[in-house]
C-alpha cells in the first residue's frame, strides 16, 4: 500500500521549502513550525477543519493526517513529500472520514506538485485484481471498458502467486484492488470500486 507521496523538486531546497509554506497558506493551511532534519527540512502544516472532523470521526486516526512535509536531499535528488491521506479511508468505516481522505489526498498532492515545481503524475499502467464471483470487480471492469481505459484483470481465485502479491501490496485480502501504475514513483492502490478516485486519477 502506498503510505507516502514523494517528487523530485525541480528547486533549491530554501526554494521548495519557501513554496511549500506559501502554498499550503495559499490553500487554507496553517502553517505551525518548521524543523531542521538530516539534510533537509520538515515543514509542519495543517486544516483546522480537518482536525475537528477527525477528532469527532475517531481521534485515534489524528496521526493519520498528512501535516508533516518534508523537504530533503537523498543523493542526487531533492525530494518533497508527506503521508498519503488516502490511507485514512483504507483504516476507516466512515463516510466523513472517505470524503476528507479523498479531498485531502487531491489537496495534498496538488500543492505539493506546485511546490516541487513538477505536473501531476500520469497514469501509465492499470491493474485490476478480481474475483471471478466479485460483483464489484464486474461493475468496475465494466466501468473500465466503457470508459475505453486500457487494463489488465486478474483473477486472484485462479492465481494464488497473484493473490499473495496483492496481499504483500496493499494488506488487502478482500477485492477489487485497483493498481495504477505512474510514469514516475510508486504505483497507487485503490481499495473497492471507488469511482470518485479513479475517474480523477484517469481523467474521466
Amino acid at each position: 500500500m502506498q503510505i507516502s507521496y514523494f517528487r523530485k523538486s525541480n528547486f533549491s531546497l530554501e526554494k521548495t521549502a519557501e513554496n511549500i509554506k506559501t502554498n499550503f497558506e495559499k490553500n487554507g493551511f496553517t502553517v505551525l513550525g518548521e524543523t531542521e532534519i538530516e539534510n533537509g527540512k520538515m515543514i509542519l502544516v495543517c486544516k483546522k477543519d480537518w482536525i475537528k472532523t477527525l477528532i469527532k470521526e475517531n481521534y485515534e486516526l489524528l496521526g493519520f493526517l498528512p501535516c508533516s512535509v518534508s523537504v530533503f536531499k537523498k543523493g542526487d535528488n531533492l525530494l518533497v513529500g508527506t503521508g498519503t491521506p488516502s490511507l485514512l479511508k483504507a483504516v476507516s468505516q466512515s463516510p466523513a472520514l472517505s470524503l476528507l481522505a479523498s479531498q485531502a489526498d487531491k489537496e495534498v498532492k496538488k500543492i505539493v506538485n506546485e511546490s516541487a515545481g513538477v505536473e501531476e503524475l500520469k497514469p501509465k499502467k492499470v491493474k485490476l485484481y478480481s474475483t471471478m464471483s466479485c460483483p464489484y470487480c464486474k461493475m468496475e471492469k465494466s466501468w473500465l471498458e466503457q470508459e475505453k481505459v486500457e487494463h489488465e484483470v486478474v483473477y486472484v481465485d485462479l492465481n494464488p502467486n497473484e493473490a499473495q502479491k496483492m496481499v504483500d501490496k496493499t494488506g488487502q485480502m478482500g477485492v477489487p484492488v485497483t493498481e495504477v501504475e505512474y510514469d514516475e514513483g510508486e504505483p497507487e492502490y485503490i481499495i473497492g470500486f471507488d469511482k470518485p478516485r479513479l475517474s480523477e486519477i484517469l481523467g474521466i
